[in-house]
């Protein structure tokens, strides 16, 4: 299990290296920032974040999820600083024995991560306007 908060390009390439022959599915989310925003051609986003209090919750996020939904093994990490269309904001993957759990937890994990890290956005447009959410 792992939860990190980082700046660099996300490896969204096979998740559990040592994986366990128990996993039996395994399920990831790759949030993918758009070119667009409420119909605005979109430059990049900025996110900014308190970044120890965002690694200690998305971890909490994880240790909640492995033992809710007896996970073998998870992973998310949220990306800060610029990210441009068509990079990785956000990655999460499950190892769970059974699919239907793999499913439920990567749902509940993405969820938990977007109401609770300390993590904010803001939109640079095209056109030069910023917004923050």
């Amino acid at each position: 299990m792992k939860g990190r908060i980082q700046t660099d390009p996300i490896d969204v390439s096979y998740p559990f290296k040592d994986s366990n022959l128990n996993i039996g599915s395994i399920v990831t989310f790759r949030g993918i920032v758009r070119d667009t925003e409420s119909s605005r051609a979109l430059r990049h986003l900025f996110y900014d974040a308190d970044e120890g209090l965002a690694s200690e919750e998305i971890n909490k996020v994880l240790e909640e999820a492995v033992s809710r939904y007896k996970l073998i093994d998870a992973i998310a990490v949220h990306r800060i600083g610029v990210v441009k269309p068509g990079e990785t904001s956000l990655f999460v993957a499950v190892g769970s024995t059974h699919r239907k759990e793999g499913f439920e937890a990567c749902s509940y994990i993405v969820d938990s991560i977007k109401e609770r890290l300390p993590i904010w956005k803001k939109d640079h447009f095209v056109d030069g306007t910023e917004s923050w959410h």
